[in-house]
């Protein structure tokens, strides 16, 4: 089962997959622009997702909506999953990695998604 991370940027989407269930791997950026929903919907579609785990800060109505229109466009499960820090954990990564500010800044919203995802899977395989 192929599985689809998203942290919903208001500038930048990230984007991280899991074919295994138990490892989230940083994929890709997607600008927020446009019609996202087709374009988070391809991308699942092309990748074979057959979960979306959309990260949601609290509060926030936005991400509800965003999760709702995928469900629709895509009849996949759209899980919501709280997205509390995980940019600071993303941030935590790179500065680890020794990557310049530059590629931080545009890899972070991608690590974040992975982050959201892994989470989401660990939670998963503690409840089987």
């Amino acid at each position: 089962m192929t599985f689809l991370g998203i942290d919903l940027g208001a500038r930048r989407i990230g984007i991280a997959t899991s074919d295994s269930g138990s490892i989230a791997t940083p994929h890709s950026v997607i600008r927020n622009e446009g019609n996202i929903i087709d374009k988070v919907a391809a991308l699942g579609a092309q990748l074979g997702a057959e979960v979306f785990v959309v990260g949601i800060a609290r509060g926030e109505q936005r991400f509800k909506n965003f999760a709702d229109e995928l469900r629709q466009k895509t009849c996949k499960e759209v899980v919501l999953w709280d997205e509390a820090l995980t940019t600071v954990e993303a941030a935590e990564q790179l500065e680890k990695s020794g990557k310049s500010r530059r590629e931080a800044e545009r890899d972070i919203d991608m690590i974040a998604a992975a982050v959201i995802l892994q989470s989401y899977l660990d939670q998963q395989r503690r409840q089987s």
